[in-house]
């Protein structure tokens, strides 16, 4: 025995694995960063899509932004389409995305049942959805999806959607957007996710 291992220098560490890993973390920042909204918000959508892009382009010093701009208050709510919940629940799930019941939230730790947000999907991403009195408050996506079946069911969930009521997908973190009644646009948000 040689004074390290007398020492107790030569242990190996025990390494504990990760007990959350294999579920979807919310972060604060993705909030409503991957957000549908409504049809009645395209002009809106096109002029804040632009504004934010040169305002990033103004405020990138090479490395880095200087300065962050908030996304402007949207003239049409979500809430304001009485979408009922149920109708989005029944739509997601016959597109094969499953309820998930645990998440693990930035500052705040494991949420499970009634104090779990509502979310569908998989560890890996989610369609989320903001409820108020039975309707839907917001809609948006966290995560992505990270093999083909999944990206396949996010896409039939984002058609029937779109084609039920009319939404829009705008991915503020790259000022763009996509109609959600369109097969060729919701891939190409898909593959750029």
């Amino acid at each position: 025995m040689s004074i390290f291992d007398f020492l107790g220098f030569n242990k190996k560490a025990i390494k504990k694995e990760y007990p959350y890993k294999n579920i979807l973390h919310l972060w604060e920042d993705d909030n409503l960063m991957v957000e549908l909204l409504v049809q009645e918000n395209l002009e809106f959508i096109q002029q804040e899509t632009e504004r934010i892009h040169n305002f990033g382009k103004e405020h990138f010093d090479g490395s880095a932004f200087t300065d962050i701009t908030p996304i402007g208050k949207k003239p049409f709510s979500t809430i304001d389409k009485l979408i009922d919940f149920s109708k989005i629940e029944k739509i997601i799930t016959e597109s094969g995305l499953q309820r998930i019941k645990q998440f693990i939230m930035q500052d705040v730790g494991l949420l499970e049942g009634d104090k779990a947000p509502v979310g569908f999907g998989t560890n890996r991403f989610a369609i989320m959805c903001n409820v108020k009195s039975g309707l839907i408050e917001d809609i948006w996506i966290t995560g992505k999806p990270d093999n083909d079946i999944d990206r396949q069911l996010l896409f039939t969930a984002l058609y029937k959607i779109g084609q039920t009521f009319g939404f829009f997908v705008v991915d503020w973190y790259k000022t763009k957007y996509y109609s959600l009644d369109t097969k060729d646009e919701i891939e190409e948000f898909i593959k750029n996710l």
